[in-house]
């Protein structure tokens, strides 16, 4: 017998050993729903079940059959007879809304009750914590004892017996009958589709049995014919009989054909694998190509007149061909001078595809400003608009800050109209403007020109200048001033917008302007 003290790792593998049998006890405990010390509580709230005899604590609380919670306590209510239970749910489904149903439901024949939980109405007032679900909300439950103790007592013996004499029916059958329950729902649902197909086809059943009717009617009515139908067919056998030896030589021959068809079917196995990958490939084009075979249909008419006619084309071909090719061989001359021609104008035409819309309301615009007609007569008039700004009535030395030009407008430019033309370059917006208009000639050259009605005036004597004053009046000058001069100095608004539109980006370059070049070959 051995009295020495335990050494350390004797000691560290009982701990171990001791550790570890009180992690399983405790996992156990917890799989089989069993409390934890100390454990924080959950959302919980109560329901009152009519009967709650079969359910116990720890019991499951699922919504549709996923498990969320579980029973906490079960309370009898003296007052109402009821059974409160209290049920705890997992964080991620706390609260439930008020309107939430709940009712008993079993898992299996044999018991073992829980708790299912059908949501509300997610916007509807959620249950608060420790609160009560109301009674309305709760289902009742209909046990299994209870629907058997509907029925009387020669009838619960008959049902035992019933259920015995099954058993012993069954007997070492179990297995089968699994089977053919397992196969129960394939079948249901083959046999569904059989009877909806004989449903929608009901018109072609209604026609077959209606003709297996006639055939039999004809049959009963034709019993001779019927008759020497069998002694013709006794014939025919007696006469296979007597040929014995011709059948005997077919099945003689008939390993080597089966050898022969075994041979060639290995061989169209291995060319069906080949073609496997390439059918898989044609399968998309397959299937555009469907509705084009289709609608080929409705050309079946058209196609088959063309047919008809090929006789007379293919006879007309004889010489037309030869024309056609000598034709073709005259035209390689001219075909050499259009190849010039069309790099020429390939570039010029792709460079105007991008103005269609400029173009477009070109036409448009020239036919609408062209309508415009006399109402005392039947004469037609241009519309026409004359743009009135500074530069209209003087000349500068400068372009002023408040002139716009594009001459190369890029397309889409009068996408811009409302907002402000861009403009093709921007180097003379900062530039100042005259802040009157007047119809006196400078005395003196000053810095800055000022505008006057007639360029003339600077350079004609004193004389005409004073007549031209004369023609003038103040009035007009005035008017000048305001809607002209207004709109540059905030009186009626502020100057256009200066905006450069940018580069063009055209044959592969980005330039100011277009640069349209011949295509190389």
């Amino acid at each position: 017998m051995n009295k020495s003290a335990p050494g350390v790792g004797r000691i560290a593998a009982m701990v171990i050993f001791a550790l570890s049998c009180f992690g399983l006890l405790l996992f156990l405990w917890l799989a089989f729903g069993g409390p934890v010390p100390l454990k924080p509580k959950g959302y919980r709230f109560e329901v009152s079940f009519p009967e709650a005899t079969t359910l116990a604590k720890e019991a499951d609380v699922r919504i549709s059959g996923v498990p969320v919670g579980k029973v906490k306590d079960i309370q009898p209510d003296k007052k109402t007879g009821r059974s409160d239970v209290t049920i705890q749910l997992d964080s991620q489904y706390a609260p439930i809304p008020s309107d939430s149903k709940a009712i008993l439901r079993q898992k299996t024949l044999l018991g073992e009750t829980y708790v299912e939980l059908t949501p509300g109405d997610k916007h509807a007032r959620p249950v608060r914590e420790n609160g009560r679900l109301a009674a309305s909300n709760v289902s009742p439950t209909v046990e299994l004892d209870e629907i058997l103790r509907t029925f009387d007592a020669p009838t619960r013996a008959a049902f035992q017996s019933w259920m015995q004499n099954q058993a012993l029916a069954i007997g070492n059958h179990g297995q089968d009958l699994n089977n053919a329950l397992g196969n129960l729902g394939p079948f249901a649902d083959d046999t569904a589709r059989i009877v909806d197909i004989l449903n929608t086809q009901s018109g072609a059943v209604k026609q077959l049995v209606s003709n297996t009717g006639v055939v039999f009617q004809a049959l009963s009515e034709r019993g001779t014919q019927l008759r020497s139908l069998i002694q013709n067919s006794n014939k025919v056998f007696a006469t296979t009989a007597s040929r014995d030896k011709e059948l005997k030589q077919i099945f003689v021959a008939l390993p080597t054909f089966q050898h022969e068809t075994q041979t060639t079917l290995d061989r169209v196995t291995r060319f069906a694998n080949n073609a496997n990958p390439l059918v898989t490939q044609l399968r998309p084009a397959a299937r555009q190509l469907s509705p084009t075979l289709k609608d080929l249909g409705a050309t079946a008419p058209d196609l088959e007149h063309l047919f008809r006619q090929l006789p007379a084309l293919i006879d007309a071909s004889k010489t037309g061909f030869p024309a056609a090719a000598q034709t073709l061989e005259e035209a390689r001359p001219l075909l050499a001078q259009l190849d010039p021609f069309g790099r020429q104008v390939t570039p010029i035409l792709d460079f105007i595809g991008l103005y269609k819309r400029e173009l477009t309301a070109f036409f448009a615009n020239t036919v609408a400003s062209t309508q415009a007609k006399d109402p005392g007569s039947s004469l037609h008039y241009l519309r026409t608009v004359n743009p009135l700004n500074l530069e209209n009535l003087a000349v500068y030395p400068r372009r002023l800050g408040t002139n716009r030009t594009n001459a190369y407008a890029k397309p889409g430019q009068f996408t811009h109209f409302m907002d402000g033309l861009l403009s093709y370059e921007t180097r003379h917006c900062n530039r100042a403007v005259p802040l009157t208009i007047t119809n006196q000639p400078p005395t003196a050259p000053p810095s800055t020109p000022v505008p006057v009605i007639n360029p003339l005036v600077n350079t004609i004597t004193p004389i005409i200048s004073q007549q031209i004053q004369q023609l003038v009046p103040q009035s007009l000058i005035d008017s000048l001033n305001k809607f002209v001069l207004g709109q540059v100095t905030g009186n009626g608004g502020g100057a256009p917008r200066c905006v450069y539109q940018g580069d063009y980006n055209f044959s592969g370059e980005k330039t100011q302007y277009p640069h349209v070049k011949a295509r190389g070959r």
